[in-house]
C-alpha cells in the first residue's frame, strides 16, 4: 500500500494535512510514527482518527502507525500468559477501539489513549471478568443463567440480523458472522478457510458495521 498511486491519492483527498507526503511512510511520520510526538501529530493523527470511523483504509493506517505500541504490550502479555495468542487479541480490539474513539471527548494523546483502551479491553477487562466469573455458586443455578443468557443473546443476534438481512444486508456478512458463530474466534475461522486472521477480521468489521448501518437507518 505505501507507494501505491490510487491509495495516495486517495489519502491526499482527504485533505487532512498541508505537508507533503509521497509515500504513506512519510504521512505516517507527520502523525508521529516513530517520530517524537508532537501537538501538531496528535492533530493530525486525530483527523485520521476521524475518518477511519467509516473508512477501513484510514483504521488501517491508523492501527500501522500504533503498531510499536501494540507490539511492546504483546511482548509483555505474551510472557505474562503463554498460552494465549496476544498479538490476536489485541490487534482486534485495537480496530475496535480506532473505529469507535471519539476525538472531540478525548482530543489529547490520541496514539496512547488508543493502546490503552486495546490493553484494557483484551487483558485487563479480560481478567477482571475471569475473577468475577470465578465466584462460587450453586452449579444448577449457575446452568439456568447462563442458559438463559446465552438463548437471550442469540435471539436478540438472530433479530438484528434478520432485520438487517431485510434492509438488503448481503449474503458475504451473513457469511461472516456465521462463521464467527460456527467456529468461535477469528484464528479459528481463518485456519478453517485457510485465511490470514487479518482478512478475516477485517470481513468480520465489514459485515458489523453493514449491520450497525442498516439497523440503524
Amino acid at each position: 500500500m505505501c507507494r501505491r498511486p490510487g491509495v495516495i491519492a486517495k489519502v491526499r483527498a482527504w485533505d487532512l494535512t498541508d505537508e507533503p507526503f509521497a509515500s504513506l511512510d512519510e504521512f505516517l511520520h507527520l502523525t508521529g510514527y516513530r517520530a517524537e510526538p508532537t501537538s501538531r501529530s496528535n492533530e493530525l493523527l486525530g483527523r485520521l482518527v476521524t475518518v477511519a470511523a467509516s473508512d477501513p483504509m484510514a483504521a488501517r493506517i491508523v492501527l500501522q502507525r500504533i503498531l510499536p505500541g501494540l507490539l511492546a504490550i504483546v511482548k509483555v502479555e505474551q510472557d505474562r500468559n503463554p498460552s494465549i495468542d496476544a498479538f490476536d487479541l489485541v490487534v482486534g480490539e485495537a480496530w475496535l477501539a480506532i473505529t469507535r474513539y471519539r476525538v472531540a471527548a478525548r482530543p489529547t494523546h490520541i496514539a496512547a489513549r488508543i493502546l490503552h483502551d486495546a490493553r484494557h479491553r483484551a487483558f485487563t477487562h479480560a481478567r477482571r471478568r475471569r475473577v468475577v466469573t470465578e465466584v462460587a455458586c450453586d452449579v444448577a443455578e449457575l446452568n439456568e443463567l447462563e442458559l438463559a443468557t446465552s438463548t437471550a443473546t442469540f435471539d436478540a443476534l438472530v433479530s438484528v440480523i434478520d432485520e438487517a438481512t431485510r434492509r438488503g444486508l448481503g449474503a458475504g456478512a451473513v457469511d461472516a458472522v456465521r462463521d464467527l458463530l460456527v467456529h468461535g474466534t477469528a484464528v479459528k475461522v481463518a485456519a478453517a478457510q485457510q485465511l490470514s486472521t487479518r482478512a478475516v477480521r477485517y470481513r468480520q468489521h465489514q459485515a458489523v458495521s453493514q449491520i450497525r448501518r442498516l439497523v440503524a437507518a
